[in-house]
């Protein structure tokens, strides 16, 4: 069932909460539990993409046709303040988001139009933009399926992204570059809140 069409979710809006990070693992578990079809392998690749690019969710329901190069390996976002971007794309996002651009010519969503990369493909809304609250019903789903129990919004790939890169020795400007921060204060301040969790683990595994 394809659940592109729906309108109305619970709102968060005005709440705080504390930042989730995602293992590799959970993320894998999502990404496995997309079904077999068009739509699931739409889903998969959006996750990818979100998990390894570091996107907001906004920049990447707004990626068109013409954005994709895959000739370089390259993706171009608008982000906040209409500001553009590039963004590369390792090995593996790269092969996956290459099966879902073949499966939408199959599907007849082409360059046409400049259509979103993911859009939907359903006869309600073929080759149109999704629905924010699509991808978070998604989400809530397909954590539940996974036996997740944190807390699942699409930002939050952002942040585990961000964390992956500083554990993998990633310089700062590198990765205020990647998420499309004005200057590398803000990138400071977005990565200093996972400090604390794992300062903890820091101290508790230290041996006498």
């Amino acid at each position: 069932m394809n659940f592109d069409h729906l309108k109305h979710s619970k709102t968060t809006k005005g709440r705080k909460f504390h930042t989730e990070l995602y293992s590799k693992e959970e993320v894998m578990a999502l990404v496995d539990g997309c079904n077999n079809g068009a739509t699931g392998l739409r889903n998969k690749v959006l996750i990818i993409v979100l998990y390894r690019c570091g996107l907001r969710i906004s920049e990447a329901l707004g990626i068109r046709s013409s954005d994709y190069n895959p000739n370089e390996g390259t993706i171009r976002v608008i982000g906040k303040g209409n500001k553009m971007r590039v963004v590369g794309l390792d090995t593996q996002t790269k092969l996956n988001l290459d099966l879902w651009v073949s499966k939408r010519k199959e599907l007849g969503i082409n360059g046409a139009g400049n259509p979103p990369i993911f859009c939907g493909i359903s006869k309600m809304n073929f080759g149109k933009p999704i629905q924010l609250v699509y991808v978070r019903n998604l989400l809530t789903r397909l954590a539940q399926k996974a036996g997740i129990e944190k807390r699942m919004s699409p930002h939050q790939f952002r942040h585990s992204f961000a964390h992956d890169l500083l554990n993998e020795g990633i310089g700062l400007q590198h990765i205020q570059i990647s998420l499309g921060h004005s200057n590398i204060a803000t990138t400071s301040k977005y990565l200093q809140r996972f400090n604390p969790r794992e300062t903890i683990l820091k101290i508790q595994q230290r041996e006498w």
